[in-house]
């Protein structure tokens, strides 16, 4: 088990810079997730840390060691891929124990260890079974205990939930955390999905378009986004956003007006915001209510689409003319095409301003 750095990675394939200049530290232990939509280089970087691409610029260190010049084969990293990439041939015992095979380990060893993988992920009594007996669930498993056997100081994995279906992404995200905490491994780990990011991150690194957006714990992204582009990645269903102007401001407080919107006033620091900025208010679905409390602001809305869920409900619904989504919870009465008042607590409100980045305090 061993931490992770990279110091300014950069990779580029011709013009196109598919990583730009990343700098991150992954601490000894700690289960990171790369997140961030298609594109957005976050399983190259999974490969430049692998060794299976060069960088083309910076420096990758695995624990005390600098790797950046070693081939793939000499770093002690294990790689879980989106495919099970299982040998059809062979039985689950066969499939964990190929690395130790390779490496020439004494039969007694490679038993030993197999045996005690297998019964980490659950599988010690599908030792005997070709993959094509296993459920897809399971044929992860056994590419995860593969991973195990090799005694890593880093686990590599990249988008390994990606072909379950949804019942099933759900139990293995939960197998994979109580794995991490049994284990006690470092792990890195690569998904667009953010939900799976936030169940089993320690640490959430946001990428887009080559670039880090921000690196935090889940819930400190999710309530404290750095600008627009994660405000909006992080959350589900997305997080509304309302042009806004600055009608008033100072070092205390700023005032906004948007339409559709109530005025409001934000206590923060608003000398940098001057009359007449163009801002955007972001508002949480969840973090709407059909009642009114205290120090809240009330939008309209007229809702065109509703979608009953039990626990809760979600209304897609438009406020003079802009598209809003609201999460409500349990089975509210809602008629479609009739006003619907929304409120919102200020203080949960988001304030980005004209580049895109957070103003809250």
């Amino acid at each position: 088990m061993a931490g992770l750095d990279l110091a300014r990675v950069s990779k580029t394939y011709g013009a196109f810079e598919a990583v730009k200049d990343v700098s991150l530290t992954i601490e000894e232990g700690e289960f990171a997730v790369f997140v961030g939509p298609s594109g957005c280089g976050k399983s190259t970087l999974l490969r430049l840390i692998a060794g299976l691409d060069p960088v083309s610029e910076g420096a990758i260190r695995i624990g005390k060691d600098d790797v950046t010049a070693c081939p793939a084969g000499t770093r002690s990293v294990a790689m879980v891929f989106q495919s099970y990439a299982l040998y059809p041939h062979m039985s689950v015992f066969d499939n964990i124990a190929f690395p130790l095979q390779m490496e020439k380990r004494s039969k007694e060893d490679i038993r030993q260890q197999v045996e005690k993988a297998a019964a980490t992920v659950q599988l010690g009594t599908r030792l005997g079974d070709k993959p094509a007996k296993l459920s897809g669930g399971q044929r992860q498993r056994v590419a995860i205990a593969r991973a195990i056997v090799r005694k890593p100081a880093l686990f590599l994995m990249d988008e390994p939930l990606s072909n379950p279906d949804a019942a099933l992404r759900m139990e293995m995200r939960t197998e994979l955390t109580r794995l991490h905490k049994q284990l006690g491994a470092t792990m890195v780990y690569v998904t667009h999905d953010q939900l799976e990011a936030m169940t089993m991150a320690d640490r959430i690194v946001v990428l887009n378009r080559g670039s880090v957006e921000q690196v935090g714990r889940p819930m400190d992204i999710y309530h404290r986004p750095v600008n627009k582009f994660v405000a909006s990645f992080i959350g589900s269903p997305p997080m509304n956003m309302l042009a806004a102007e600055v009608v008033g401001a100072d070092g205390l407080s700023v005032r906004v007006a948007a339409e559709g919107l109530e005025p409001l006033t934000l206590a923060q620091d608003g000398s940098a915001l001057p009359a007449g900025s163009s801002v955007t208010v972001g508002i949480r679905p969840e973090f709407f209510s059909a009642t009114p409390g205290p120090d809240t602001i009330k939008l309209t809305a007229i809702p065109h689409a509703v979608e009953r869920l039990g626990l809760h409900t979600i209304i897609h619904a438009a406020v003079a003319g802009h598209a809003i989504t609201a999460l409500l919870n349990g089975d509210p009465v809602i008629e479609v095409n009739q006003p619907l008042d929304l409120y919102a607590a200020v203080g949960q409100l988001h304030l980005f301003d004209s580049e895109g980045l957070r103003r809250n305090a």
